[in-house]
């Protein structure tokens, strides 16, 4: 009672000076803490200004004055403070360069990512500033190859707080994607692990190779101009769902009549503009009508996991093995962990595949050269180049698909990692990162950047796959120096690296390999007369995965 009687009786001037050493102290706790709970954040911005406003009635008119006195003096310290600590030499990457809205917040990558171009924007800052730029408060990218392996190889870093604004905290489990604890990740991830063993994926040979064949059927009945994007689209979908769920969706037959792809692209539009701010993301995802497409598709993955634990299967899918049906597991994921899993299943086995595929084919209708050598291989296999075995070692078709996935790797801008606090920072290349940083690598500038691969780095080369004897023969003009041709393989990275790569890769080569060999086979292809190229990269989104305008094409069957 004493000391509420003191605060009460403070003079105007040491009641404010109160709450400007509140907002101080506010900030000393944001400085030190990932909180990103709503309930945290309203006691911290809401419920400490709230009640200093007692310090402030006695001298003002009205409680009103009070309350709105008190919070700004507040808000107003505690923004002056984060934004001349974040601008000063005093901020642990004070020295790193990069924009001035962005050293400041989040809010403006935030925003900039809803326009689906934030690949081309870390581009051009790369471009402006060099190799390592500061793009966030505590976050930086780095485009030199020699960060590669100590952000994300073995000993790497954990996944960053990106991943914290994509799934909602009160979700108890999360997908294996979005954990951050890498020992939870390495538990969650041995099933899948098993998933993909080579044993398994001969076990997913057939499955594959009747949509594969379904989908050239169908599109051998299409009159006209058919949108491959679309199609591909259909394939990658109806497979994945045989894949996982053992069946349940039949876009290829049906078209999207429930609209389950323009749910899961939709999505993805909400997720990354939460991930970059994390904390907000938190909030907006406890509003009822926000991100309902991203609520429903989560919603429709686990109705579809939970149905196929019911049902069962009479072969071994992937869930055969994330339910741990055999009983090999010595400590196997839940139900709900498994059921968790669903909407990754879908969104990482169709989405990403078909994009990398989708990508071949415009790069192949825009490169007629490349678009010979590559059919004139498969023929020359005949029958056999629809054997898988055969497939991974026909040169030209995997320079073509490497060189695709280089110039457009499906995830465009990468994967954030994040050196914890009490790690004592991390060394990346030449610098030392202090512990707090968020850090990740943009995939699409990587892969373009003339140090690692020359020459043309931008233009569409699979010949640049190819041994130094077959580029003389190909391409003399070209790789005549072959001092000066560049292919660095620890900068090339379109399904990541490390403990928390791509734990589908291998499933994704078949499928790329077998329809691309099927199409190449059946069909000659054409750009729909009148289509301009250069439409595909400028409509390209990336929204995390990358989103796709239509790809026009006319199809011949060949004789």
């Amino acid at each position: 009672m004493d000391l509420l009687n003191h605060l009460t009786s403070l003079s105007y001037r040491s009641s404010v000076l109160s709450v400007v050493g509140a907002g101080l102290l506010t900030h000393g706790i944001f400085k030190r803490t990932e909180t990103h709970e709503p309930v945290h954040l309203a006691i911290l911005l809401l419920g400490i200004p709230v009640v200093l406003t007692s310090l402030l009635v006695q001298h003002s008119t009205s409680f009103v004055s009070a309350l709105v006195t008190t919070f700004l003096a507040y808000w107003g310290t505690l923004a002056t403070s984060i934004v001349t600590y974040r601008l000063s030499p005093l901020h642990p990457l004070a020295k790193y360069p990069g924009p001035l809205i962005c050293k400041v917040t989040k809010l403006w990558l935030a925003f900039l990512s809803l326009r689906g171009k934030q690949h081309v924007y870390y581009a051009r800052l790369h471009e402006q500033y060099g190799d390592v730029v500061r793009i966030g408060p505590n976050e930086l990218s780095f485009r030199n190859a020699n960060a590669v392996v100590p952000m994300m190889g073995p000993t790497g870093l954990a996944k960053g707080p990106f991943w914290d604004g994509r799934i909602p905290e009160q979700e108890k489990v999360k997908p294996m994607i979005a954990l951050r604890d890498k020992t939870d990740h390495t538990r969650r991830r041995r099933p899948w692990t098993r998933a993909f063993s080579t044993a398994a994926l001969k076990g997913y040979e057939g499955i594959l190779t009747n949509r594969c064949l379904q989908l050239v059927e169908t599109l051998g009945y299409q009159k006209g101009t058919v949108d491959m994007t679309q199609w591909i689209g259909y394939f990658a979908y109806d497979f994945m769902n045989d894949l996982a769920f053992s069946g349940g969706t039949e876009m290829m037959r049906d078209g999207d009549v429930d609209g389950l792809w323009h749910l899961m692209e939709a999505a993805q539009v909400n997720a990354i503009f939460m991930g970059h701010v994390p904390w907000l993301g938190a909030l907006f995802l406890r509003l009822p009508n926000f991100a309902k497409d991203l609520k429903a598709f989560r919603a429709h993955a686990k109705k579809q996991a939970i149905a196929r634990k019911k049902r069962g299967s009479p072969h071994k899918d992937l869930f055969h093995h994330l339910i741990d049906e055999d009983g090999v597991a010595s400590n196997p994921p839940t139900v709900f962990e498994v059921v968790s899993d669903g909407g990754l299943a879908i969104i990482a086995g169709s989405d990403t595949t078909s994009t990398a595929i989708t990508n071949l084919v415009y790069y192949l209708l825009s490169n007629p050269t490349a678009y010979k050598r590559l059919q004139a291989e498969i023929d020359e296999y005949g029958e056999d180049a629809l054997d898988y075995a055969k497939q991974a070692h026909m040169p030209y078709l995997n320079g073509a698909l490497n060189e695709s996935l280089r110039l457009l790797p499906p995830v465009l801008s990468g994967s954030q990692r994040h050196v914890d606090r009490g790690s004592g920072g991390k060394a990346i290349g030449e610098h030392f990162v202090p512990e707090g940083t968020s850090v990740f690598i943009p995939f699409y500038s990587l892969h373009r950047d003339p140090r690692n691969f020359a020459p043309l780095p931008n233009a569409f080369l699979p010949e640049r796959w190819l041994s130094s004897e077959k580029q003389l023969d190909l391409e003399p003009a070209l790789f005549k120096d072959q001092s000066s041709v560049i292919l660095n393989m620890n900068a090339f990275i379109p399904f990541s690296l490390g403990p928390s790569n791509c734990v589908g890769k291998n499933l994704a080569w078949m499928e790329m390999r077998m329809l691309v060999c099927l199409m190449m086979q059946r069909f000659d292809m054409k750009f729909e007369d009148g289509y301009a190229p250069e439409k595909w990269e400028e409509d390209m989104l990336d929204y995390f995965v990358m989103m796709k305008g239509k790809l026009p094409v006319v199809l011949t069957p060949r004789k």
